[in-house]
């Protein structure tokens, strides 16, 4: 399996995950030339109402073998550009920018052996101002 194959099947797993825990996907792979989101997605619903936070999702998918957690790859640099394209889909989707959202990153390591999937699911990484 080669990269992408491996990307591929780490955010098609990341999506099912989000629909199991409740939320409404958006958009997949929302993409312009300064970069891409993996997953944009939306609560349906809230214990009390309503919720109307935009998560966009990062996605890192790794073969267990090689040492690192997968979310050890969404670095600063990283995450400072997912807040600006963040900024830019709220823009070109006509959201204020004060609207409320946050950036999560969704790990799947992949045993090689298994091809077992393990999904661990880190909420609101990215703090503001970053």
């Amino acid at each position: 399996m080669d990269t992408k194959e491996l990307g591929n099947l780490g955010e098609k797993l990341a999506a099912e995950y989000l629909a199991k825990e409740g939320f409404k996907i958006l958009e997949k792979n929302w993409r312009i030339p300064f970069g891409e989101i993996d997953i944009i997605a939306k609560k349906k619903w809230r214990l009390f109402g309503r919720d109307p936070t935009i998560h966009f999702v990062e996605v890192k998918t790794i073969i267990t073998s090689d040492g690192f957690f997968p979310e050890q790859r969404a670095d600063h640099a990283k995450q400072r550009k997912l807040r600006q394209l963040c900024l830019i889909w709220l823009q070109k989707k006509k959201f204020p920018l004060d609207h409320s959202y946050q950036i999560n990153v969704i790990g799947v390591s992949i045993d090689p052996l298994s091809e077992k999937p393990e999904i661990e699911y880190f909420d609101n990484v990215v703090e503001e101002g970053y």
